[in-house]
Formats: C-alpha cells, structure tokens, sequence
C-alpha cells in the first residue's frame, strides 16, 4: 500500500459561484443603518422597502418560517429599529407553502438504536442536521424531538447535503459524556465518497489547515499557513459505476471535525466529490458523501458501542462487488 502525506500546496478547484449560488436554496439580502435618514424605523416598513418584489401581506408567514435578523438575532415579528442596524432576510428560491417539497422527510425507521442516552439515527441528504439560519421548521434535530418527545443534543453534524450516521444524546445525563467523547477524539467516523478521479496514492494522511473562503462565507479552502488545523486520512477502496460512469470510492476517517472537511481535504488532493456544486465535483443529482461507522463510548456506561449503515439505506456504491 502506497502512504502518502502531502507536503505539497493544497491544489482546490477553481471557484464557479455560479455554480454555488444555483445550489443554495435561499437568495441572501443585506441592509445596513446608521442614521434615521438611511430608511424606516420599523423592520416590516423597511423589508416592504427594500424587497419590493415580496408581497408585503406575506410577511407575517415569512417571520413564522424564519430567516429574518436584526443584528444577528432572528426577528420573530415587526419590531422597532435600533441604530446602527444591520437587518439580513434569506429569502427562500421556493414558495414558503411548498416548503415540504423542498426537504428530505425523516421516517422513523431511520431511528437505528434507542436507549435512555443515545440515539444513533440516519439522516437523508437534502435535510439539515440543526435548524438553518435560513428556516427553523425542517432539520434532523426538530424531526427527532416529535419523534423523541425529549430535547436532543447534538455535539457532530452532517453537511445538508450528505447522508448517513448520527450521534445525539437525548438525555442531560448524557449530553456531557457524549460532547466530550467528541472533544477528546472517542469517537471514530468512517465516511465512504466518490470521486471522478482516481488517485495516485492508496492511502493519504491529509493535514492541511481549513479556513474560511475570502470569495464566499460558506466555503473553506484548505491551505498551507493560517486556518484550524485538520487532519483526514483518505483511503481508495474501489471502482464502480454511478449512472453509467466509472466512478472512484473512498474511505474517509476524519480525526478533527471541521466545515466541510472531508469534502475541502478531497478536493484538495484533487479528489473532489461526485455531486459537490461547492468544490468542483462532477455533476450528479446528489453529493456523494456517506457516514457509514461510528465507534464510541456510551456516554453514561462507558461500554464500547459500534455501528454500520445497514445496507437498505446504503447507497448501492459504497459497498464493493
């Protein structure tokens, strides 16, 4: 087996923003005040203002879905204005009432173990893991409270648009023991991607510090100087064929946790994902990216726990043969 640590420059894809904004789902709106003068003093007057093009007796669901702040807090109603003041709307591409439309719905079955402390759940893609900044009613967190009838805590997440295992804690008692397991590396990730391009090497150790993108605030770049430190070990595991085309897979174990890791340490290695519209991935109805095994610690028993993606919601190119 080839090993390999990369000591060379991050090679990331050229950025296609056009390509970036077509994926996400909302268009962002920023206005700033310092003086009366600037504009209204009360939030609705000054939306109705500002977005003219929105219906302004759509306000009120508009609130109720999300996405509206004032200074970085969510407004939940019209509200006077402070000055200075920056008010920010991220205005869903869709009709607020076909929002259903929009997300993957969670199903029960998808609860893969349950007991007093942890759950250990698989979530779709086209769902977010936590409540978006952009609308509050459709994440993995809120289906699994009305599952659950209990609040959850959720010390690891996945990007919206990848699928697989995730690990909550649904009780106080255990909320502690399972973000430190996090904090001190006792849990172990085994992700499976896909690639259009087939790497040099059979094993990597991949260290470059991540950082947030200067040409977009929802993007990292891997980089050779300032930014978190990260690590990714990348491994090839097999061929296949994904709608026709000769696709690469590969096992991915992420030993730190940061945004979009797995996918910028890829694209970094010139690897980029099947179906990342963020990092120059080839195209394809979904990012190819799949949190297949946690290893961990019970958070209140201490006993060693392990678990795999069964195969009903394995995609079908993540297992070899």
């Amino acid at each position: 087996m080839t090993q390999s640590t990369p000591t060379d420059s991050p090679k990331m894809p050229p950025l296609d923003l056009k390509r970036l904004h077509a994926t996400l789902r909302t268009h962002y709106w920023s206005f700033i005040m310092r003086a009366a003068e600037d504009g209204p003093r009360a939030l609705v007057d000054l939306l109705i203002e500002r977005l003219p093009h929105i219906a302004p007796s759509s306000w009120p669901e508009r609130f109720e879905f999300g996405g509206v702040y004032v200074n970085g807090v969510e407004a939940v109603g019209d509200m006077p204005l402070p000055l200075p003041v920056k008010v920010e709307y991220y205005e869903p591409k869709f009709p607020i009432s076909e929002a259903h439309t929009q997300f993957s719905t969670f199903h029960r079955d998808y609860i893969l173990f349950h007991d007093d402390a942890i759950a250990v759940v698989y979530k779709p893609p086209h769902l977010s893991s936590m409540p978006a900044k952009e609308q509050r009613h459709f994440s993995l967190k809120a289906a699994l409270e009305r599952e659950l009838g209990r609040t959850i805590h959720m010390p690891s997440r996945l990007d919206v648009s990848a699928q697989g295992l995730v690990v909550v804690s649904t009780s106080p008692a255990a909320h502690s023991g399972l973000q430190r397991a996090f904090e001190t590396r006792s849990v172990h990730k085994t992700y499976a991607f896909a690639s259009h391009t087939r790497s040099a090497w059979d094993e990597r150790s991949v260290t470059f510090p991540i950082q947030v993108s200067p040409d977009h605030p929802v993007l990292r770049i891997a980089t050779t100087g300032e930014g978190q430190k990260a690590h990714t070990v990348l491994r090839f595991s097999h061929e296949t064929l994904i709608e026709g085309a000769t696709r690469f897979v590969y096992i991915a174990h992420p030993i730190t946790g940061r945004t979009h890791q797995i996918r910028v340490h890829a694209a970094a290695s010139e690897l980029p994902l099947v179906g990342d519209n963020f990092y120059g991935g080839a195209l394809a109805p979904y990012l190819h990216l799949v949190s297949r095994a946690l290893a961990l610690p019970h958070p209140l028993s201490g006993a060693s726990l392990e678990f795999e993606l069964p195969h009903r919601l394995a995609p079908a190119w993540t297992l070899p043969g």
